[in-house]
């Protein structure tokens, strides 16, 4: 169900008894009582479920690269975002404690970004609007003592039904929006979707099983009408003017569209030639161990022929160490953990991470949802 506007005396309770079991890793920024009741809430007070859900989530928030509590606050420049614009543009005023976001679902030329830019790099640059949104919500919770969420308007219009969007709908947005539901829990008060073509029920129906039960209840579907039934969900003013049909002037808000990505930038590119295969078997995990000393930096380039999950982790316990490949119980992540790159791979995943200890490290691979497809991923290494 909905999350209660103020929190009752058992959640509360529920709250400080999360806030106790992961206190360690919460930083000051993001431990607020509705930050932990969204969580509480996204997973029906189930503690044991979610406490590693949420320790996944506050490590991503201590990894200095990421920046995630002091993201919103910095310009929104990443390369990404010439592209993919923001359309985050106020509170919605007509749903209560609800701050308005409108994506250009249809016309974000998403293909071409994959295309061009690794997966990794676009959920970078998501994470800034996703934290921009989490920031409103923060903010809107302090002044009011209610809790808020984000009315999330998915704008269909100028989107074609071709190869593409299938791919991209059981790919790579299922892996972002994958992202967003493990990370951004019971931030969105709805999706509303908004000009939608004919074709969209058939999408709906290859998508809906995709996506998390609690996400797949959050969907309202909007008819022709919809310039009208949207203004019983929030204010015009917090509505794109490009929605306006001509000669009239109800919507307000100045929201940038969203721009195609040159195909010259599309990547062409391929591994260095030194670059080595690691296999990995159906439904298994392996690694590729590395010593290396503290503010060392490692580089990596990473293409995988299908879907696979990845994270780094360390060691300084020399038994530890000894582990059999692909095996981290007793590591400490260094780290994000990506639990869905789609594959195989358009651009290769490239990033690097500065060693924080001296010590084994271990690039951890997963193929263990594939229950035929043998992984092959080619990766290159760099260290200085």
């Amino acid at each position: 169900g909905a999350v209660p506007a103020k929190l009752s005396a058992s959640d509360k309770e529920k709250v400080e008894e999360l806030r106790q079991l992961v206190k360690e890793y919460l930083t000051p920024y993001y431990d607020t009582d509705f930050n932990l009741l969204r969580w509480l809430v996204g997973h029906n007070y189930d503690v044991e479920l979610l406490k590693p859900k949420l320790i996944n989530h506050l490590l991503l928030r201590n990894f200095d690269d990421w920046n995630l509590d002091g993201i919103a606050a910095t310009p929104r420049n990443h390369v990404i975002h010439n592209y993919w614009k923001s359309g985050l543009s106020g509170e919605a005023a007509k749903t209560p404690n609800a701050i308005v976001n409108v994506e250009q679902t249809g016309t974000n030329d998403y293909w071409g970004l994959l295309a061009s830019y690794p997966t990794n790099e676009v959920l970078k640059a998501r994470v800034h609007d996703l934290e921009s949104m989490l920031a409103a919500v923060m903010k809107m919770e302090a002044r009011t003592g209610e809790r808020g969420s984000i009315l999330y308007i998915m704008d269909l219009s100028g989107l074609k039904f071709d190869r593409n969007v299938t791919t991209l709908v059981s790919g790579a947005l299922a892996s972002i929006s994958a992202f967003m539901s493990d990370h951004y829990v019971e931030l969105i008060h709805s999706f509303v979707l908004v000009n939608v073509p004919a074709f969209i029920s058939a999408i709906w129906t290859l998508a809906r099983p995709l996506l998390p039960e609690r996400t797949r209840n959050k969907v309202k579907i909007l008819g022709s009408n919809w310039r009208t039934e949207i203004l019983e969900l929030a204010d015009a003013s917090v509505l794109p003017s490009y929605w306006n049909a001509e000669g009239s002037n109800v919507f307000t808000a100045n929201i940038e569209r969203g721009v195609p990505v040159p195909k010259e930038l599309y990547y062409t590119g391929s591994l260095p030639a030194e670059a080595q295969t690691l296999t990995v078997k159906s439904g298994k995990t392996s690694s590729i161990d590395m010593d290396l000393k503290e503010s060392q930096s490692v580089h990596y380039l990473l293409h995988g022929d299908g879907q696979f999950a990845f994270a780094i982790y360390f060691t300084d316990d020399v038994e530890v160490a000894k582990d059999p490949e692909g095996v981290i119980d007793k590591w400490e992540r260094v780290y994000p953990l990506f639990a869905k790159i789609p594959g195989p791979t358009t651009v290769p995943l490239k990033d690097s991470m500065k060693c924080p200890k001296t010590g084994k490290y271990r690039l951890w691979i997963s193929n263990e949802h594939a229950w035929f497809h043998t992984l092959k991923i080619t990766h290159h290494l760099r260290f200085d």
